[in-house]
């Protein structure tokens, strides 16, 4: 009877301890602000609302912010002012991250490529550039092939989709689900992972070769908007890959305009994956920045937005091979 009670007081305290961490680490939640300069706006998505801002005038551009714990729009901070000097800037915080609905459901790649077709069907309401940043560069390579006539050209910083490292067994992700839908266990480890520390080390090794550029505040953006309720619903589909998507069949058959920005010291999506880019579809210009990892829009932002504005604003295909070429002997 002794043991019983031992093992009941025991799996109490389990849970007990994790939930009030929980507890604390909720109560020092701030409200998200907004992260860009001009007008914000919230499209009235079926599966919960999207925050975007926008400004600038001129042919339309959406930026769409990278996959990760406390990702958003914020992400764009150093382009979206700078790239709305020529275009109609839209930087929108994807379902699940910042200042977008944070819904219980189980976000999938297919969830954001039909946000992504939705929001620029019915908020931007014509043929845009498409600017994206690593994983979500796939969606917009999906959306793409799928609608071409609502994307003109893209932009894609450190894609992935080629790669088949990115493909996870059911058995892998049904078990990383389940284990990080179970309550108190799962935020425990939720919050683990987006601990300002993990949060920090992860800026360090994989996303900024200066570490001066990982400063206090930027933590601590990152680590409010990981921690925003429901935060944890997206980043527990994201641990489990079923955020992945594949790519190989879609980015071959693309006739859009293709520009590449890739970091040299990228980790988990390292260089050498451009080349599979460049052989399989002959519209890409691939432009390496050496000083960069996976955040080159950031690190060298001043090269990046004149490449950008470059490629985008060029009238005639020949003009495209002269801003950026498909190989690593015309780096940056």
């Amino acid at each position: 009877m002794k043991q019983l009670w031992r093992g009941a007081l025991v799996s109490g305290l389990a849970f007990a301890i994790p939930a009030a961490i929980n507890a604390a680490i909720a109560r020092g939640r701030r409200e998200l602000l907004n992260a860009l300069p001009g007008d914000s706006g919230d499209y009235a998505w079926p599966m919960g609302h999207i925050y975007y801002q926008e400004r600038g005038e001129g042919r339309p551009l959406v930026l769409i912010h990278g996959i990760g714990a406390g990702e958003s729009s914020y992400e764009w901070r150093h382009n979206f002012e700078a790239l709305s000097e020529q275009f109609h800037v839209y930087a929108l915080d994807l379902p699940g991250f910042g200042k977008s609905a944070r819904p219980d459901i189980n976000y999938t790649a297919d969830l954001f490529v039909l946000a992504l077709m939705d929001f620029l069907r019915d908020v931007v309401k014509q043929p845009a550039y498409v600017m994206t940043s690593s994983l979500t560069g796939a969606y917009a390579v999906k959306l793409a092939a799928l609608r071409p006539e609502l994307i003109e050209r893209l932009v894609l910083i450190c894609p992935t989709g080629l790669e088949t490292h990115m493909r996870r067994t059911p058995l892998v992700s049904q078990a990383a689900y389940g284990l990080l839908s179970v309550p108190a266990i799962g935020a425990g480890i939720y919050n683990g992972i987006a601990s300002h520390k993990s949060i920090e080390c992860d800026m360090l090794e994989t996303r900024y070769v200066d570490p001066t550029r990982v400063t206090p505040s930027l933590v601590d953006h990152y680590y409010q908007s990981a921690h925003q309720a429901g935060a944890h619903y997206v980043l527990r589909s994201f641990v489990a890959g079923l955020l992945n998507c594949d790519i190989s069949a879609d980015y071959p058959r693309l006739t859009q305009q293709i520009m590449i920005a890739w970091g040299r010291h990228a980790r988990h999506t390292p260089v050498e994956n451009a080349r599979e880019f460049c052989r399989q579809n002959l519209n890409t210009r691939l432009r390496v920045y050496e000083s960069s990892a996976l955040l080159p829009h950031d690190e060298e932002h001043a090269d990046f937005n004149a490449a950008a504005m470059l490629f985008l604003s060029a009238e005639e295909t020949e003009k495209l091979v002269s801003v950026v070429e498909c190989t690593d002997s015309q780096s940056h």
